[in-house]
């Protein structure tokens, strides 16, 4: 009996161990998914997240398990931000493998152009903060992220309290049991920084959590210095991204997205170009620059372009996705000039001063670009056979795919 219970202590000691290896990716990228629940109804979203994730699947590792939901769901008023918590367990001790913190991103599904908003808009890069407040190292995210960060953190489960309180009594109870963070784009983005955060709040405690950051699609959080201050905190924190995805390339990639799908038949609008030669010159005259990892933590996911008909999108839907996508882009053009002209240009920043001028010619191409931006972006094109592909990661079933099906 005594030899019996030690395996089953040794197969969760073993699961636990691969947290800190690619092994339960997809099932990371699944969870994400999963927050993208209902994106147009916050509590319709909370339930279906309630009801599904004791569902989902589980990889064929060490040990066999389940899903719970251990926080959450919480999601603001206008459904902007979601996180839950889960756990994955262990079926012969009913000890925890590990906790997930999940994220959600970008509203897609109730609104694709979001994902053009979250970069343009939502995420505020122009300006920048200190993170984590009162750091000496020059640690600095976007102003949009931590405004996003403030709405996480101060979320509360009427059972459990705030996300902190509960990861304080998970390691309390669960020392050896890893954290794992996630996200999906926007969700991506704050997995960095919402990470770090727990982890240094989790630490003052005198707890020393086992963090794991997995990111997928994220834009760049901030600085320099705030990518030296995660890396040095997580030694393990792989950041997953399709290399034909426009959103991972912002903001520290700026110069490569002007080409992006140029070989896919959709290259930019005139008017995108024109945003992302003016944001940079913004960006320069302000000081503010953006990094991303390096290239031990990168987990690149070899993009191809969009083969025909793969998207089912009504010519009317496309038509008003179009119209949402060029009025985001106009007003962002628009917000820019404004930024700009406020600001001394001298010298070669002078001379780099683009035109504002926009015209209809400014947004041809539109349609097909904004289709293969969503192929890309999106979890089920863009993201889950790549994962599921990847050297290291255990296959699981596309829970997802077999839902769609059953839809009649």
């Amino acid at each position: 009996m005594a030899s019996t219970a030690q395996a089953v202590l040794d197969n969760l000691a073993s699961a636990r161990q691969k947290v800190q290896t690619d092994f339960y990716a997809l099932c990371y990228l699944m969870l994400c998914n999963l927050a993208y629940a209902a994106e147009d109804n916050g509590q319709q979203a909370v339930q279906q997240i309630i009801n599904l994730l004791p569902t989902m699947p589980v990889p064929d590792g060490p040990v066999k398990g389940q899903w719970s939901l251990s926080w959450g769901p919480q999601v603001t008023d206008d459904n902007s931000n979601l996180m839950y918590g889960a756990e994955l367990r262990d079926s012969d001790s009913g000890l925890p493998v590990f906790s997930a913190v999940v994220i959600r991103g970008t509203d897609t599904q109730a609104r694709p152009a979001g994902v053009i908003k979250q970069i343009v808009e939502d995420l505020d890069a122009s300006h920048q903060v200190s993170f984590p407040e009162g750091n000496n190292v020059g640690s600095k995210i976007a102003e949009g992220t931590q405004l996003g960060l403030n709405a996480l953190i101060g979320f509360r489960d009427p059972k459990v309290g705030t996300m902190e309180q509960y990861l304080t009594d998970f390691v309390t109870k669960n020392p050896n049991a890893p954290i794992v963070v996630t996200g999906h784009s926007l969700g991506g983005c704050q997995t960095t920084v919402v990470a770090l955060y727990l982890s240094g709040k989790l630490t003052a405690k005198g707890l020393a959590p086992k963090m794991v950051p997995n990111s997928f699609a994220a834009p760049s959080a901030g600085n320099a210095a705030f990518i030296q201050l995660y890396e040095k905190t997580f030694p393990f924190a792989p950041r997953w991204f399709n290399t034909l995805d426009l959103v991972p390339m912002a903001f520290a990639g700026l110069s490569g997205i002007k080409q992006l799908w140029t070989q896919c038949g959709h290259p930019a609008p005139d008017v995108f170009k024109l945003l992302v030669d003016g944001f940079g010159l913004l960006l320069g005259a302000r000081h503010i620059s953006y990094s991303q990892q390096s290239l031990d933590d990168n987990r690149p996911l070899v993009g191809a372009c969009q083969p025909p008909g793969v998207q089912k999108f009504s010519a009317e839907a496309l038509a008003a996705i179009d119209a949402d996508v060029q009025k985001i882009l106009q007003d962002a053009v628009d917000k820019l000039h404004s930024d700009i002209s406020q600001i001394p240009l001298l010298g070669g920043l002078a001379a780099r001063l683009p035109a504002f001028n926009v015209t209809a010619a400014s947004f041809a191409n539109i349609g097909g670009w904004v289709k293969e931006l969503l192929f890309q972006h999106l979890v089920p094109t863009g993201y889950w056979n790549a994962v599921h592909d990847s050297p290291g990661v255990d296959q699981i079933k596309n829970p997802f795919e077999q839902a769609a099906a059953a839809t009649p």
